[in-house]
């Protein structure tokens, strides 16, 4: 009888690890309806003006890239934007160059995963985006003052986890673009279902597996993105496990806020398609009441970045005191 029992109990363990296998191999994300207003900045975009590709070496010896705005200024500030989810740094271009052409230095690196930047879509630990930030300010950014690191949309919410890091003090200021904080956060629309669609069970199987699920697994694809399929040379489709674990806040994003000392600006447009502008304030009031919070008037998600207005306002953030 206890043999019996044994053998039902191993059968049944047997069952639920093939079940839990198939739904981690299985459940691919499906990817949503290209979003009209995303693919249209793509298309709309001018350019003519776009800067070479430059490289520098990471830790790892993978060489990563970069474009480059100089400022005819040698006393200008320095700005490093980061690009948002599924995109590359082409998508900051006219936002780099308006503000190259306010008298910043500007720097729009593509993150590892993304663009010409490392093996698109995955990266090899939840962890290297910051540390190729590091070994980009190291290499790139060593001569200069000043720093800002500003980061739009997914972006932004990697600029609050590096904030929040042990390595927050490289920049004197943070400036998040209508960051995405998170899936569940009240600054989030459910129209971010519109353009990003993840794999709830694949995460979900990955994570219960720990590390080792990251290390063996994390390279499965977990999220895809909306995109064109005329823009997938400067966009990303999918993303792995890993990518989508380290590109953004951490998910506990209440204690980034809480760890972050350095001053932070948050701006978002009051046409937003994605976020609601009006939950920002509320939630950084909460957990981080330093922060400055702007609403910016006639511009949505994108044109935060691309429109007058918008990249007026953000110019406005880097002004000397």
């Amino acid at each position: 009888m206890k043999r019996k029992r044994w053998m039902l109990f191993m059968a049944g363990v047997i069952i639920i690890l093939v079940v839990f296998a198939g739904v981690i191999k299985f459940s691919e994300p499906v990817a949503p309806s290209p979003l009209t207003f995303v693919s249209a900045s793509f298309q709309s975009m001018n350019l003519s003006q776009l800067p070479q590709v430059s490289k520098f070496e990471a830790r790892d010896g993978v060489k990563l890239a970069y474009r480059s705005y100089p400022s005819t200024l040698s006393s200008a500030k320095t700005v490093v934007l980061i690009h948002g989810s599924s995109g590359s740094g082409v998508m900051m271009h006219p936002l780099a160059k308006y503000l190259q052409g306010q008298g910043v230095h500007v720097y729009a690196p593509d993150m590892r995963g993304h663009g010409s930047s490392g093996q698109k879509g995955d990266i090899a630990y939840v962890g290297q985006l910051e540390d190729d930030l590091e070994d980009f300010i190291h290499e790139v950014l060593k001569d200069r003052q000043d720093l800002t690191l500003a980061g739009f949309s997914s972006g932004g919410g990697f600029a609050l986890r590096f904030a929040a890091s042990d390595k927050q003090n490289y920049f004197d200021r943070y400036i998040l673009l209508a960051p995405f904080i998170s899936y569940n956060a009240p600054t989030t629309r459910p129209e971010n279902s519109k353009w990003a669609s993840a794999s709830v069970p694949r995460i979900i199987g990955i994570s219960l597996l720990g590390s080792a699920g990251e290390k063996w697994l994390g390279h499965l694809p977990v999220i895809a993105f909306g995109i064109d399929p005329k823009n997938a040379q400067y966009q990303t489709g999918v993303y792995s496990y890993r990518l989508l674990k380290n590109f953004g806040a951490h998910y506990d994003y209440k204690t980034d806020m809480k760890n972050a000392k350095k001053p932070i600006a948050v701006l978002v447009g009051k046409d937003d398609e994605l976020m609601h502008p009006q939950e920002y304030l509320p939630l950084f009031a909460k957990h981080q009441p330093h922060a400055e919070i702007a609403i910016v008037p006639e511009v949505g998600h994108i044109t935060l970045i691309s429109d007058k207005a918008g990249m007026a306002a953000i110019a406005r953030q880097l002004q000397p005191e």
